[in-house]
């Protein structure tokens, strides 16, 4: 959801030159443009500031997320930024939560944010690197503020729902189902109730060949 404008109070200090001159300069760019400007900030060296003054890139931000966040057609189950095709989309919403974590960190007024509904949609990515990079965002919320806790509950309830999902264990060896027994053709009858899904994820190498080698 993009800022609420009709409960915003002008705050009487102005943005540090350098935070005002970054902020003019996101503002202008394209979705291209703002990824690369986005993947050069890896450290915060500018002033410190209202989050009042980030009100229209936070807008933008919001709307990036919503994106990334839908659902896909006819399948319910993948978001739009899980899509092979939609890498760049991708690759753009880690930018922008990989940037608001440094903003969010070195900002003033953090009860404006929001756009914690898509953060927890986010969380349901099947792509590791988004999910890490939600959790990142959620965690310098919680560092030294009380952001996540006054949070309404309409809000606060599904995030941490999803958070508990993550954290849940799937099993184990202690709960007398180890590593071992999953690799074994077992009959279905000897594996436990509660083990109905499979979730696993991988990584191909794009430098890694196959070399065949031809018997003379």
């Amino acid at each position: 959801m993009k800022v609420d404008r009709t409960k915003l109070k002008k705050t009487p200090t102005e943005a540090p030159a350098d935070c005002r001159a970054l902020i003019d300069k996101l503002k202008v760019c394209n979705d291209e443009q703002l990824l690369l400007e986005l993947q050069q900030i890896k450290t915060w060296n500018i002033g410190k500031c209202e989050l009042y003054h980030w009100v229209d890139l936070l807008d933008r931000f919001d709307g990036i997320l919503a994106d990334a966040g839908q659902t896909v057609e006819n399948m319910s189950w993948m978001l739009v930024c899980d899509r092979p095709e939609r890498e760049q989309l991708k690759m753009l919403l880690l930018a922008v939560l990989n940037f608001t974590a440094l903003l969010i960190e070195y900002s003033f007024s953090r009860h404006l944010y929001s756009s914690i509904e898509h953060l927890t949609t986010l969380l349901a990515s099947s792509d590791m690197q988004v999910v890490l990079a939600v959790l990142n965002l959620l965690y310098v919320f919680s560092k030294r503020s009380n952001y996540i806790t006054r949070l309404g509950s309409d809000k606060r309830t599904p995030l941490l729902t999803r958070l508990q999902h993550l954290a849940e264990s799937w099993g184990g060896k202690e709960n007398g189902f180890g590593l071992a027994e999953c690799c074994r053709d077992l009959h279905m009858m000897k594996y436990p109730p509660s083990a109905t899904t499979l979730h696993f994820e991988f990584y191909a190498d794009p430098g890694a060949e196959v070399k065949k080698k031809k018997k003379k």
